[in-house]
Order: C-alpha cells, then structure tokens, then sequence
C-alpha cells in the first residue's frame, strides 16, 4: 500500500514538473517553430505533443549529467565526457526523427512515378480527376497514396481540390511534389490533355532518380574517404600529436603552446567535420541544408575517437 502511495505521489510530481516545462517552452519556441515540429512527429507516426518530447528531452539530459558528473568524480573522467554524454540521447531521438521524417519524404517521391502513371491510365478510360483519387485511394496502402488520401480528407472538411492538394504539398516542401501539383491544378483548370502529361512527368521523375543514384554511386567512395579522414584519421593524429607534446612534458622539455593544443586539436576537429558534413551533402544530396543530420552522428563520432585516443595513448606511453 505504502509503495502504491509513493509511485502515485512521484507520478503526480513528474506529470506537475512535465506540465512546467511544457509552459516554459511555450513561451520560449516560437509557436510556429513548435507546429512544424509537431507536424513532423505526427507525419512519422510520433503520437506525442512536441512540447512535451522537448520538456521531456530535458529531464533525461539533465538525470544523465547529474549521473556523469558524479562517476566523473570518482573515477576522474575527462570535462568532454561530462558535457557531451548527456547531449546523445536528445541528439539521437532529434537524428531519429529527422531521419524518419527524410525516408518518409524520399518515399514520396520515389513512389510519385508510378502514381501518376496509375492516375493517367484511369484518366485515359474516362474517370475524372477526383474519382481516379479516390480509385486509387481505395486500392494503394503506399507514404504517397496516405498523401492523396489526406487530400481527398481535406475536402470533404470544405476545401477545393486544388486547395487541398497545394496544401499537401506545403507540408511536405518536396520540390518534386510541389511542381506536379501545380501542374495537374492548371491542367485541371485549363482543360488540358492530362493523361499524356503526367506519363511525360512520370518519365522525367523516373529518369531524374536513375541519375540521382548513379551520381550518387559514383560519388561513395570520396564521401567514404571524407568520412574516415574526419572520424578516424583526423582525431587520431592530433590525438598523438597532443599526447606527444605531454609526453615531452614529462621529460622535462616543456612547450610554451601545451595549454593551446586541446583547445585548438579540438576546434580543428569540430570545424573539420562541419565542413566534411557539408561537403558530403553536397556530393550526396545536393543541398547543404541537409548537411545537420551528418554533423548530428560525424561531430561526436569524430570527438569520441578522439577522446578515446587519448586514452590508448597514454596506457601505451604511460602518461598519468
């Protein structure tokens, strides 16, 4: 009874603490900021208020740190140990969603070929545009098909297709998508030969992604090398350079630069892996504005080794 009473009594102040955070972060994130986040969570299937995976982001970091810094202190680890153990779990749900939510976007345009080609062979047999939706809608379980049903949902709630499917489009911010739509709206306006276009669209969707993956092919060994020289290179050699210059220390040659050499090896690194980040997503997507989900596993990944360095450089020299 008495342990039933307490695990009420904590579920009562976790949910309080919960609700206080939440405010705070309300009046913090701006509103829209909190919308495209919460649009994002419900788009992969993430049932929870983004306000509330922030507030509780917050409390695992800050019970992580509290944990690190006290086995810090007892068996002395590194600072960069202490800040940066914390940050991986809201780094890695953060990486997760984004991740989830970019496979779901290439989905949709992988699957944006072949559904316009199913859409043009119904138009060629007499269907108008709105029952080939809703044929479709009926008979494809697909990322994109859940799209056109969400358009089809939209307007019974009153809005006009065209409403409706620049609407989906902005959602989802596919380039692809958002040019396909504008194009059916004015054919559907126009009264144009519609069947035909979208199969002309289908063709140069399709011939776009066999080019993308070619180059994409093409391009893997140097993002291969990029990547071993910024996570596993890169730190290990100014990890023996910065053990080396201790180790010199020890035997009396002191160096004026020693204080210098962790803050600038470290600089070096993290600014090396940005630029890596954003080179890869040069070569690999084409657009530098997804180089964050590289820099989100590239960044840590290469302080890890590191750190790590250090630590088998000095069992292996023998400096305390």
């Amino acid at each position: 009874m008495l342990v039933i009473l307490l695990f009420n009594i904590q579920l009562i102040m976790y949910k309080k603490l919960i609700t206080n955070l939440t405010d705070h972060i309300k009046t913090i994130i701006p509103e829209e900021e909190l919308a495209k986040l919460q649009k994002i969570l419900l788009e992969i299937n993430l049932y929870i208020k983004a306000e509330e995976l922030i507030a509780l982001l917050i409390i695992i970091t800050i019970i992580v740190l509290i944990i690190t810094l006290i086995v810090s202190l007892i068996y002395e680890l590194p600072l960069f140990l202490v800040i940066v153990v914390p940050l991986i779990i809201p780094l890695l749900v953060f990486y997760y969603i984004m991740y989830q939510n970019q496979k779901r976007r290439d989905e949709i345009e992988k699957q944006l070929p072949d559904y316009l080609r199913q859409l043009s062979s119904l138009l060629k047999v007499g269907l108008g545009l709105e029952s080939s939706l809703r044929e479709l809608s009926k008979h494809n379980n697909t990322v994109f098909s859940n799209q056109i049903k969400r358009v089809l949902l939209q307007m019974q709630f009153g809005m006009t297709l065209d409403e409706a499917l620049m609407d989906v489009a902005r959602n989802n911010n596919i380039d692809n998508l958002t040019h396909t739509f504008e194009i059916i709206i004015h054919l559907n306006q126009s009264g144009g030969n519609m069947s035909n276009t979208l199969e002309m669209i289908a063709d140069d969707l399709s011939d776009t992604q066999v080019l993308q993956q070619e180059r994409r092919a093409g391009v893997m060994m140097s993002v291969m090398f990029l990547i071993i020289s910024s996570v596993i290179a890169t730190p290990f050699a100014l990890g023996m350079i910065r053990l080396y210059s201790e180790f010199l220390s020890t035997l009396g040659q002191t160096n004026p630069l020693d204080a210098t050499i962790p803050i600038a090896t470290m600089g070096y690194i993290i600014i090396h892996t940005i630029l890596v980040s954003i080179l890869i997503s040069i070569c690999l997507d084409s657009d530098t504005k997804k180089s964050f989900r590289y820099m989100i596993i590239l960044v840590p990944a290469s302080i890890g080794v590191y750190e790590i360095s250090q630590i088998i450089f000095r069992t292996v020299l023998s400096i305390g």
